[in-house]
Order: C-alpha cells, then structure tokens, then sequence
C-alpha cells in the first residue's frame, strides 16, 4: 500500500523524511511552483476569453440597446472578477507555502466516500474532523479505517505524502 500511494502521489522516502522534519522537500517546492504556473495560465485564459466575450456583449448592448445582451455582459464581468479573486488568492496561498516551507501533519482513521456531482465523482478522505479531495488512485490506494499520517502543505492543503501508521 505504501509504494501505491508513494507512486501515486509522486513521493519517495526522501520527501517523506523531510515532511516528518515539517519541511517541504526541494522536489515539493517545485511540483508547487509548476502547479501555481498552470493554475496562472488557466485563469489568466479564462480571465482572457470571458473579458472579450463580455466586452463584444456591452458593445452590442450599446450598439443595439439590448438589455439581454448588457445584462449577460455584466454577468460576464462579475464571474470574472470572481475567477480573478479566487485565482489571486490560490496564487497568495501557494506564495506563502513556498516562502514558509512548512508542512502540517494530520493523523487519524480514513474514511472513505465518493461523492457524485452531476456525472462526475468526487474522491473524499474524512480524517480527523476535516476532509481531503484526492484523485481516484489515491483514494484506491487507502484502505478505508486505517489509521494514516498525512502530510499537507499549510496554507493550499495540497496532499504531499502520506503513510500507513498502523
């Protein structure tokens, strides 16, 4: 079980020793840095494509005076400013892991649900009080009431390593 989890959440014993120190390892610190790159692209994409479908709908509007199309226009405008928020604040989180290199421990029995939202499935670890979103190997490499130890970066909650305790 160990080595499936190892493998599936891309950690070897070193990453683990230094978790256990409370520490991210050097190989963390860059699977965070590539993963804030691509969370920077895909918001910047969407802030991109959704500010030019919103700005061609007010130009409309103002064109035609189409309250349907003003309407969807500032629609547009406000999830933006949502997604920029939220991509702002992932950004901030992400910082202040990095700049910390701190790692928080969390131990305690699994338990394991899927939950479903429309057709897609939604892997979840309950541990200690608090849950975990996990991809599907992950979630089939732990054994549902299993004690484990699982270590998380602080601000992101981002699952680096995780161990069988007993």
């Amino acid at each position: 079980m160990q080595h499936a989890l190892m493998e599936h959440l891309e950690f070897d014993a070193e990453d683990l020793t230094t978790n256990r120190a409370g520490m991210l390892s050097a190989r963390q610190v860059e699977r965070l840095r590539r993963a804030r790159g691509r969370a920077l692209l895909v918001s910047g994409s969407a802030l991109a494509l959704i500010a030019v479908v919103a700005s061609g709908l007010l130009f409309l509007a103002q064109r035609g005076g189409s309250q349907i199309a003003l309407l969807v226009g500032i629609a547009l405008t406000l999830v933006n400013a949502v997604i920029m928020a939220r991509a702002v604040q992932t950004w901030l989180r992400t910082e202040e892991d990095l700049r910390r290199g701190a790692v928080e421990k969390v131990e305690g029995n699994i338990k394991r649900t899927v939950r479903i939202f429309g057709r897609l499935p939604v892997y979840v670890l309950t541990l200690d009080g608090g849950e975990i979103v996990v991809s599907k190997d992950v979630f089939n490499a732990m054994t549902d009431g299993g004690y484990y130890r699982l270590y998380r970066a602080k601000r992101t909650g981002a699952l680096l390593t995780a161990e069988l305790v007993r």
